[in-house]
C-alpha cells in the first residue's frame, strides 16, 4: 500500500505541486491490515456500482491501474501520478485526505484499489505521575496522519479485470447519497457506470432503431437499408457491439457522427461494449414493413440481403414491395386497423 496526503480543494491554478509525496510502501501489521480491511469492506458492502473504461474520457488512469494489476514494480510512481490526477481533478470543496493505492487480493484473485479517507488529526493520552508522585494524564496532540474506528472513508475504486483490455471495478462514494457517485471521480477514473450486457445491448437498439425512424422518415429505401444493417449487426455471433464501427460500415456520412453521438447520449460507450442479444431475441428474427394502408410484411434480413425482397420507389409518395419466393399458404389474420377502416368508422 502506498498513501500520499492531498490537500483540500483543487490543486493550485499555477502549476505549483503541494503535495508530500511518500517514497516507499507502507509496512502493515497483520493487525494493521485487518483493520484497514475492515474499513473498506464497510464501505463497499453498501452502494458499490459497476464501472468499466470509457477510453473516450481520456485519462491515464487506467492505464496505471492495468499495470498494476500486473505487476507492483511501478507501484511507487504510479500511486504518486495517481494521487496528483486527483487533487487535479476534485472540486473546489473536496475533503482532504489521504489518497491510498492498495495491492490485494479479493476471491482469490489480484486487485488494485484506490481510496480516499479522512485526514485525521487526534489526541493521545496516557495514564502517568506528576513530579510529586500523583497520578495524572499526559496528553499529545497528534497531526500525523492516523486511521481510527471513526476515520471516513470517502471514496473507493476496486478493480480486478481488464477483460478485452477494458478495466472493470466496481466503486463507491461515501459523500454521496443512495449510490450516487461524484462525476469528477468517475471521470478521474476514466469510466462509465457498466450496466449488464443484455441490458446495454437492449439500449442500443432501442436507440439506433429510434435513430433510424427519425432520420428516413419518407425514405423507405434508406430505412430499409438501415434497418437491415441494424439486424444484421445484432444476429452477427461477434460478443462485442461497436457502434462507431457500424456507424461508418452502414450509415451515409451526414447521419454517422449524429449517431454515435446518440450512443454517447443514452451512456453507451461508443468504442465498443459486450454484446448480448438475450433480450431482443424475439425482435431481430424477421424484418417488418408496414405500409399506409395497414400492410404488414414480416421477412427474415437474409431475404433483403440475397435480393429476394426489396423496397423500390415508384414516385415521390410511393413505394413497392417486390418478394421473390414460393407462397406456401394465404390465410387471413387478425391486426390493426387499416386508415382507411379508421376514416370509414368515423
Amino acid at each position: 500500500m502506498m498513501m500520499h496526503p492531498v490537500p483540500r480543494g483543487r490543486a493550485p491554478d499555477d502549476g505549483s505541486d503541494p503535495i508530500q509525496y511518500s517514497e516507499a510502501a507502507i509496512t502493515l501489521g497483520a493487525d494493521d491490515k485487518a483493520f484497514i480491511q475492515r474499513r473498506l469492506r464497510h464501505s463497499l458492502g453498501g452502494y458499490a456500482r459497476p464501472v468499466r473504461e470509457d477510453a473516450d474520457l481520456g485519462s491515464q488512469v487506467p492505464t496505471m491501474l492495468k499495470d498494476l494489476l500486473i505487476s507492483s514494480d511501478k507501484l511507487v510512481s504510479h500511486s504518486c501520478s495517481i494521487a496528483r490526477q486527483l487533487h487535479l481533478e476534485q472540486k473546489w470543496m473536496s475533503s482532504g485526505g489521504l489518497v491510498m493505492t492498495i495491492i490485494g487480493e479479493v476471491d482469490g484473485k489480484r486487485c488494485v484499489m484506490l481510496a480516499k479517507m479522512e485526514h485525521q488529526e487526534g489526541m493521545r493520552v496516557e495514564q502517568t505521575t506528576n513530579s510529586s508522585g500523583q497520578r495524572t494524564y499526559r496528553a499529545e496532540h497528534l497531526r500525523d496522519l492516523i486511521l481510527g474506528d471513526g476515520t471516513r472513508v470517502f471514496k473507493i475504486g476496486l478493480f480486478t479485470d481488464a477483460p478485452d483490455d477494458h478495466l472493470e471495478g466496481h466503486v463507491v462514494d461515501d459523500q454521496q447519497l443512495q449510490g450516487g457517485i461524484a462525476n469528477y471521480f468517475i471521470q478521474f477514473l476514466g469510466c462509465q457506470f457498466r450496466q449488464q450486457s443484455d441490458v446495454q445491448t437492449e439500449q442500443f437498439f432501442r436507440v439506433a432503431q429510434t435513430f433510424i425512424s427519425q432520420r428516413t422518415a419518407k425514405k423507405p429505401e434508406a430505412n430499409a437499408r438501415y434497418e437491415i444493417a441494424l439486424l444484421a449487426e445484432m444476429q452477427k455471433q461477434s460478443t462485442v457491439v461497436q457502434p462507431e464501427v457500424f456507424a461508418a460500415q452502414n450509415l451515409n456520412e451526414e447521419d454517422q457522427e449524429l449517431f454515435v453521438q446518440r450512443i454517447r447520449d443514452a451512456g453507451l460507450s461508443s468504442k465498443s461494449f459486450p454484446k448480448d442479444t438475450s433480450l431482443i431475441a424475439s425482435k431481430i428474427r424477421r424484418m417488418r414493413i408496414q405500409t399506409e394502408r395497414g400492410a404488414d410484411v414480416l421477412a427474415p434480413p437474409e431475404m433483403f440481403e440475397d435480393g429476394s425482397l426489396r423496397v423500390e420507389k415508384v414516385d415521390d409518395s410511393k413505394s413497392q414491395i417486390v418478394i421473390n419466393d414460393a407462397v406456401t399458404k394465404m390465410s387471413g389474420a387478425s391486426g390493426k386497423r387499416s386508415s382507411s377502416e379508421k376514416a370509414q368508422q368515423s
